[in-house]
């Protein structure tokens, strides 16, 4: 059976593909509705047809990398990997893949400009598909005395910030897997020698 998607639906979701390229990219401040329009050969006025508002665009947009991203970490949550730390890899990996920025700031740094209730959506986007794959990996081994994988979680996430840029690998080209095993070897194992 063939199904058919009605112009509307058909240009809102070229809305959506647009902004997800652009706010992933510039983040939410940096990003007009201008450019999104243009970006799709639209009016502003058209654009507002389609969604309210920027806000309520981009709490769509992260909505759907969220969920994309909850998927593909669930699908490796459930496999056996004989070392955690490869599993650890993966997970990390596919946070990489679909941002372009890190994720904590590109939410975050657009709290300032949100509504309450967008803040309060965002949240439970960031706890349920980032933060809550995670901690589902941190219950499966086996954590220090008085922390908690919930914890451990979130700081995880708020470590990731090297690898969205340039600057952890000055001075050798590794490949995006290497970058993410060497920052999990200073998360997890520090810098001093034991």
């Amino acid at each position: 059976m063939v199904q058919v998607i009605s112009r509307n639906e058909h240009r809102r979701q070229q809305i959506i593909e647009a902004a997800t390229t652009i706010f992933l990219s510039k983040g939410f401040e940096q990003t007009t509705t201008r450019d999104i329009a243009k970006k799709v050969n639209i009016s502003q006025p058209a654009l507002y047809h389609h969604f309210g508002d920027k806000e309520s665009l981009f709490v769509e947009v992260i909505s759907r990398v969220g969920e994309s991203t909850y998927t593909d970490m669930q699908s490796i949550l459930s496999q056996t990997y004989a070392e955690p730390i490869d599993q650890l890899v993966d997970l990390t990996q596919v946070i990489v893949l679909r941002h372009p920025r890190d994720v904590f700031r590109l939410i975050h740094d657009s709290f300032d400009s949100l509504s309450a209730t967008h803040r309060s959506k965002l949240g439970m986007i960031f706890g349920r598909d980032y933060v809550g794959p995670i901690a589902q990996f941190f219950e499966s081994i086996q954590l220090r005395d008085n922390v908690d994988a919930q914890i451990a979680s979130s700081f995880y996430i708020t470590s990731l910030s090297p690898l969205f840029g340039e600057f952890h690998s000055l001075g050798e080209q590794i490949t995006m897997r290497e970058r993410i095993q060497q920052l999990l070897d200073l998360i997890l194992y520090g810098v001093e020698k034991k």
